[in-house]
């Protein structure tokens, strides 16, 4: 029946045979990947300014203009699993940002989306810094970007639900994620224009504010299954058949009619295991209007 499959029942705890969350794997490959900078650092020293860190790791896989230039495109996603190691502070508040909002969206978005989300905002991050970047000899490092995407799709799907935050990683504060986006868009885009852009600041505000805007567009599109357009209040363009197209289409109206309304019950059944199958894949979030209507009436229909 409707709710005998394993994956419509409670969550069950998880066993070693079952795969790693993406959150646990990104953490570990980017918390990896500094402890390697740091060997480096220690091990192969820069040979022209001593005491100064190791190049190796900025020059192959670090986003720069000239880094771009040289055909080098994977730094595009690379980028997102350096981080500074002049301290710890840059890779800690990437990986708690990752680890709390992570650790709440992926159940919802299921693994392949979340994933998707991920590295589409450390793209578009990566993407909109090289607009303002591309001819200067500035690099950018980090999974800020990234996080940035996560926070902005949490904050949309749960727009009023309280949250604590450590305000300087000591004072507990208590506020709405509508309000924590706001305030994150608001400050990216003066950090862009009063510091980045004049060169007082080498954070990397574009960044930021590139994995904010493509939150914006994947809760839209993927989540809400609107047009990416819709944001600017611009709808969808429909394309209308010819007239002639139409009077043949009414003509024939009798014969045409949803498959669901239909089919018989072995029909219907092999929908719904579709349906099933796509939420164990991809989350119910994956779901459209149609598939989520054919799922509430198969609930009553399948019951008689």
């Amino acid at each position: 029946m409707l709710y005998d499959r394993p994956y419509m029942r409670e969550p069950q705890k998880p066993t070693s045979a079952q795969h790693k969350s993406a959150v646990t794997v990104l953490m570990a490959l980017t918390i990896g990947v500094f402890a390697l900078q740091q060997l480096f650092n220690v091990l192969f020293p820069s040979p022209y300014l001593p005491g100064t860190e190791n190049a190796f790791m900025a020059q192959w896989f670090a986003l720069s203009g000239e880094n771009f230039r040289s055909f080098k495109v994977w730094t595009l996603f690379t980028y997102c699993f350096l981080h500074s190691t002049q301290g710890f502070m840059h890779i800690i508040g990437n990986m708690l940002g990752l680890y709390f909002i992570g650790r709440i969206l992926e159940p919802q978005l299921g693994r392949e989306k979340f994933l998707i989300l991920y590295f589409a905002g450390a793209l578009f991050g990566g993407l909109l810094y090289l607009i303002i970047h591309f001819s200067s000899m500035t690099v950018v490092v980090g999974a800020s970007a990234a996080v940035f995407a996560l926070m902005t799709v949490f904050c949309k799907i749960h727009p009023n639900r309280p949250i604590t935050l450590l305000l300087f990683f000591v004072l507990p504060v208590t506020i709405k994620p509508r309000y924590l986006l706001l305030g994150s868009s608001v400050i990216s885009v003066l950090g862009l224009l009063f510091y980045e852009l004049p060169n007082r600041s080498n954070m990397a505000h574009s960044a930021h504010l590139g994995g904010i805007l493509l939150g914006v567009l994947f809760y839209r599109t993927m989540i809400q299954a609107k047009s990416p357009f819709s944001m600017f209040g611009i709808d969808t363009v429909k394309i209308s058949p010819p007239d002639w197209m139409k009077r043949r289409k009414k003509d024939h109206s009798n014969n045409l009619s949803y498959s669901v309304n239909r089919a018989s019950r072995n029909e219907l059944q092999k929908e719904i295991d579709r349906i099933l199958d796509k939420i164990n894949t991809s989350g119910f979030g994956s779901l459209n209007d149609m598939e989520k209507a054919t799922l509430e009436r198969a609930k009553d229909l399948l019951s008689k």
